[in-house]
């Protein structure tokens, strides 16, 4: 168990395994979208699934893009509310981190949802920083398996960072799987509803995600390590790396709040070049890279029948590190790009509540206020 104060490692994401997390499940499937049949995402040696008992179910690290996990919380089918809940995962995670996250002994969301009478299940993704449209319909095909699960005409759908921007796919019809009328409540923790650039604002981390092997994001591709300079596209943020899906979520930032120039090459990663221990490509290419999702998503509302709930964190410390501590949010995503809701209600979506609270981004995932207010905004108004 590493300790609780270590949720500064959420920076670089790194690789623990929470020993036997099939015990927090009645049981795991593995599910397949058909539509999806051969297609492969790329995998850097860093974001391949490392949990055994996930390998297991998958039956490999590297799961094809058509494969994703359904977990069964304990009392999916006899829990008192009926209508059941669905958990979506952020980046470089599954799950697991509704349950506890890192092994570092917290009570997930899942534990206290199901405590309070909810009938849950979650997903994990085939790739923990996998394509958005493709996340998309491995979260249509759950919701559809959840359904004929419980009988249920609708599932409620809550999501964290960026397992809300696959969730917001599906629910604005953008996805390859046509929008099924099946959701009644969307419910979204430290979403980049506005996107991010975190990688590109705060560079220097890129240094100690790459030493440490940590499953997150680098905005660069190349750096000078050691003696030399080396090639790092697999674990960049660019084509041909292995994290296809990050580039999606990219939105420039740099008008609204100033960067760092404290950061280790801040302009040349920002806007492209070589700076003194790295290339970059620049923000603008990977967005270019990732199709400019998040613009495309401005573009579209969610379906005029849903519930929609925001969360927000407003916490900048994790481990008692003071992170982006000029700008309002969570530490990782920004307050007013996890508030921004114009686009998803602009087609009639029912705004149900919008809140900012002061925990920080991995803390939306277990602490207790976060599971009353997610409580408040699932359970049934009678």
């Amino acid at each position: 168990m590493i300790n609780k104060d270590d949720s500064f490692s959420f920076l670089y994401n790194p690789r623990i395994v929470v020993p036997n997390s099939n015990q927090y499940w009645e049981k795991v499937e593995l599910c397949h979208v058909d539509s999806l049949a051969g297609v492969k995402e790329v995998f850097c040696e860093v974001n391949c699934q490392l949990d055994p008992n996930i390998i297991d179910h998958f039956g490999t690290r590297f799961p094809a893009a058509d494969a994703y996990l359904l977990h069964y919380a304990r009392g999916w089918n006899s829990n008192r509310h009926e209508v059941p809940v669905l958990l979506v995962h952020g980046a470089g995670l599954d799950a697991t981190s509704y349950t506890n996250l890192w092994d570092m002994g917290y009570t997930g969301l899942q534990q206290q949802l199901v405590s309070l009478g909810y009938r849950v299940f979650s997903v994990t993704f085939s790739h923990s920083h996998g394509d958005n449209f493709y996340q998309a319909m491995q979260l249509a095909d759950a919701i559809d398996r959840v359904k004929q699960l419980t009988g249920a005409g609708t599932v409620d759908v809550v999501a964290h960072s960026k397992g809300g921007i696959a969730a917001r796919i599906y629910l604005s019809n953008m996805s390859a799987t046509a929008y099924r009328n099946d959701v009644r409540r969307f419910v979204t923790l430290g979403v980049p509803n506005l996107g991010t650039d975190f990688a590109f604002r705060n560079p220097s981390i890129s240094y100690l995600i790459y030493t440490a092997g940590g499953n997150g994001v680098i905005a660069w591709d190349k750096l000078i390590y050691l003696t030399g300079t080396v090639d790092i596209t697999p674990r960049s943020i660019y084509a041909g790396g292995g994290f296809p899906g990050q580039s999606q979520i990219l939105y420039r930032w740099d008008d609204e709040y100033n960067l760092d120039v404290s950061q280790q090459d801040w302009w040349t990663t920002y806007y492209g070049g070589s700076g003194y221990v790295s290339h970059s490509q620049g923000i603008e290419a990977a967005i270019m890279t990732g199709g400019n999702l998040i613009a495309g998503l401005e573009k579209h509302g969610i379906n005029a029948d849903i519930e929609l709930s925001v969360l927000a964190g407003e916490s900048h410390l994790f481990a008692m590190i003071p992170l982006q501590t000029s700008i309002p949010g969570d530490g990782i995503v920004f307050r007013e790009s996890a508030l921004n809701t114009d686009a998803m209600v602009s087609g009639g979506a029912n705004l149900k509540d919008k809140r900012v609270m002061t925990v920080n981004h991995i803390e939306l995932l277990y602490h207790p206020r976060v599971a009353r207010w997610v409580d408040r905004q699932l359970r049934n108004d009678d």
